[in-house]
């Protein structure tokens, strides 16, 4: 029997990382396969919490791809954001809640549903099939789709994503509020984080039209914290953007607590895009985005519909 590798995508946040704990129960108890969570980098401070708090084990960084493995990529499936580690025609599995944009030579299983996090669609899954959660996974999965929705109020927020929270709750047990706190005050967290990792943290390229576009984001309770990192910043992404080739390059700073966003501008070429698309008011060179929270939803689409015209 083949062994499956459950891996989320490159700079992953926590709905990735939980999806592929928790995909290892649901691969057993489903498809009766051997299954091994692994990592496509380094996690970030609120995910180390998540797993602190719960008394999980982080996934092992995926360093190499074994002959007989086959693969299950979790929370996306953009040829950008997959491991270089892995070689696409081993993918066999698919669980994901973004926009499609693969192309298979071969028939995979592929689940992707419009709902808040792949946390979600793997509890819903899991409930369809009328199979038991453990509370260890139920817990993670909570937390992922606390963590990807921002505590249920990001606009890809469904009542999906409700439902299923009361329903993990139920076993999860968690105080909910009280967690939620904890897991922002852990994302917020700048101590021992170099400007390098602020930007690449949740990092994502994207195809749009003929161009790439690199979008970079980092949600936080105190905005203000990164202020005085502002010039480094715009320095680092510039750097970047040049090194790696980008067409476009953003980075959004997202307040979770006054749900809106400042989008650093570090170019004209940005600049330029984000007046036509966004049209927001621009200070310093970073654009105010009021009620903006969701790169998937409120960013992404928005760029790539301009960019095919």
């Amino acid at each position: 029997m083949n062994e499956v590798i459950i891996i989320g995508h490159k700079n992953p946040d926590t709905d990735s990382i939980v999806s592929a704990i928790v995909g290892v129960e649901f691969f057993s108890k489903v498809f009766g396969k051997k299954a091994v969570a692994y990592r496509a980098g380094e996690l970030n401070n609120e995910t180390k919490y998540i797993l602190g708090k719960i008394g999980i084990n982080q996934p092992k960084l995926l360093e190499s791809l074994e002959d007989d493995m086959i693969v299950a990529l979790v929370d996306h499936n953009e040829l950008g954001q997959i491991s270089e580690k892995i070689d696409f025609d081993k993918v066999e599995y698919i669980l994901d809640h973004h926009k499609l944009s693969i192309k298979t030579e071969k028939p995979i299983f592929l689940e992707s549903q419009a709902i808040g996090s792949t946390s979600s669609l793997l509890a819903k899954m899991f409930l369809e099939r009328k199979i038991a959660i453990s509370e260890e996974s139920c817990k993670l999965l909570l937390a992922g789709i606390l963590s990807d929705t921002l505590n249920l109020t990001s606009p890809t927020t469904t009542q999906e994503d409700k439902d299923l929270a009361d329903k993990l709750n139920e076993i999860a047990k968690l105080e909910i509020e009280n967690f939620v706190a904890e897991m922002f005050v852990a994302k917020s967290n700048l101590e021992g984080i170099s400007v390098g990792e602020i930007i690449n943290m949740d990092y994502k390229v994207f195809e749009m039209g003929s161009l790439k576009v690199g979008i970079g984001a980092w949600e936080t309770t105190s905005p203000q914290s990164l202020d005085e990192k502002r010039a480094a910043i715009f320095k680092e992404l510039t750097v970047k953007k040049e090194v790696e080739k980008i067409d476009r390059l953003y980075f959004m700073v997202i307040d979770i607590i006054k749900q809106n966003a400042q989008l650093y501008l570090i170019s004209e070429e940005e600049k330029s895009l984000a007046e036509k698309v966004f049209g927001g008011e621009i200070e310093n060179e970073v654009m105010i985005l009021p009620g903006v929270v969701s790169r998937k939803k409120q960013i992404v689409p928005q760029l790539t519909e301009e960019l095919n015209k």
